[in-house]
């Protein structure tokens, strides 16, 4: 008996393999359809020959691009915050368009590179995330212990409630590091400019 499932199986899986397509058999893609099926936007940048925005780091060396189509956070130095799609990107200005709840219209906002302040990498949200998990009720543990093993009353124990407190800060620090640490101030070593593809 178990030498035929172990026949049965041996059968599936050597017709498994002859069933899929070997790896050297594959047709390799070139340059300009992973572009495509990647990255949409970039190719239809660079086979337009358009524009497109770049973020430059001078002091790490590193580039981001952003194409017409691609989401942008930014802050503009009057303090507007916007967090839109790039409708358009001209040899000079760049254009989003922004909905207003209140007025129920698509409003058109044309920018200058020079007219932004600050770039964000994620989504920006209001509020502190401050939910309770088990990893943020485990730090109780250690009230705990001293309970049971040293017969100390929890609420007696001052230094440890300054501790659990201290690491319940950092908790909260670390559950909203994607919105303390989330924007680039653009100054002499971050710029923002306007290239064209050729």
């Amino acid at each position: 008996m178990m030498r035929k499932i172990i026949t049965i199986l041996l059968i599936c899986i050597l017709e498994l393999n002859v069933s899929a397509q070997e790896p050297h058999k594959k047709r390799a893609l070139q340059i300009e359809e992973l572009l495509e099926k990647n990255n949409p936007n970039a190719y239809k940048t660079l086979v337009d020959k358009g524009n497109f925005l770049v973020l430059d780091n001078f002091r790490t060396g590193k580039r981001k691009r952003f194409y017409e189509g691609d989401k942008l956070r930014f802050k503009t130095k009057e303090g507007q915050i916007f967090q839109e799609e790039i409708l358009e990107i001209s040899d000079s200005t760049f254009s989003v368009y922004q909905y207003s709840d209140l007025e129920k219209k698509l409003y058109k906002y044309t920018f200058n590179p020079s007219e932004i302040d600050q770039i964000f990498r994620r989504d920006k949200y209001k509020g502190l995330k401050v939910g309770l998990s088990w990893g943020s009720l485990a730090i109780l543990t250690p009230l705990a212990y001293d309970y049971i093993y040293f017969d100390r009353n929890p609420f007696a124990n001052a230094q440890g409630w300054a501790i659990l407190g201290g690491i319940q800060s950092a908790l909260i620090l670390l559950q909203n590091r994607s919105k303390f640490f989330n924007s680039m101030h653009l100054n002499s070593n971050r710029q923002l400019k306007i290239l064209k593809a050729y």
